[in-house]
């Protein structure tokens, strides 16, 4: 579809209202920090901010945030439960505003991890730059997830082919979808005006997940943990525009 200029503003506008949540709810990640703390924290900002959070209620998820831990992959429902030293946390959100979502979600280190953990990071977090970089005018969605595997692979990462990215805007899924592998299908042709949701997701382990009884939360069968990095991006005539950078909140982390 094509984007008006106060189309773009709005999208705009609400990508940084969603970067403000986020950058708030990793200030409060730390060791001895329930888990309800940040899905409270994230109600209180989105209500000051005049956004409503995408996910509640989205075919009858119940919380603003997904929040996953070490092993769980992704869709984790806010819980009791008191973050750890050594914890990965992986904060999931879209934002509805003025009409229109975006979608954003960074892994987090809980105090000091494990060596093994910060290069699940730091490989996921590089993996979604490279998807950036391939989303260009003239590319297909196929050159954005061979970027995201070649990254993910050669730096020895797991990757869960059934997760994908996605299109997001007026919905908050809509094609085209996103695959973090290289298919035999090219993919949809890229043009300006498209805003695409990024995110790639990989562990250290195995591929295998399970889905646990509520129905939701994806974790490992090994146990092994798994990150979650994602961006909404805006293709433009001169290139991908971030908007929902992450950069500021990711420095220094791994």
């Amino acid at each position: 579809m094509m984007l008006t200029e106060q189309d773009i503003a709005d999208l705009k506008e609400g990508g940084n209202h969603l970067t403000t949540i986020l950058r708030s709810l990793k200030e409060m990640v730390r060791a001895g920090v329930n888990l309800l703390e940040l899905e409270e924290m994230a109600d209180q900002l989105s209500a000051r901010l005049g956004g409503i959070p995408s996910f509640r209620g989205y075919k009858g998820y119940p919380a603003a945030l997904c929040l996953s831990v070490n092993q769980t992959v992704v869709h984790g429902i806010p819980k009791d439960y008191v973050l750890r030293e050594g914890d990965i946390v992986a904060i999931d959100m879209g934002l509805y505003y003025k009409g229109w979502h975006t979608d954003a979600a960074v892994t987090l280190p809980v105090g000091n991890i494990a060596p093994a953990a910060k290069r699940l990071l730091a490989g996921t977090y590089t993996a979604l730059l490279s998807g950036t970089e391939a989303a260009r005018v003239g590319n297909r969605v196929g050159d954005i997830s061979t970027a995201i595997e070649q990254t993910l692979r050669g730096r020895g990462l797991t990757i869960f082919r059934s997760l994908v990215g996605h299109g997001v805007g007026r919905e908050l899924h809509q094609e085209p979808m996103i695959p973090n592998f290289r298919s035999r299908d090219p993919g949809l042709l890229l043009s300006a005006g498209m805003t695409l949701a990024l995110e790639p997701i990989a562990g250290l382990g195995e591929e295998e997940m399970s889905e646990l009884p509520d129905g939701w939360t994806i974790e490992t069968v090994d146990r092994q943990p798994a990150a979650h990095f994602e961006h909404t991006l805006l293709i433009t005539p001169q290139g991908p525009e971030i908007l929902t950078p992450l950069a500021d909140i990711v420095a220094g982390l791994f």
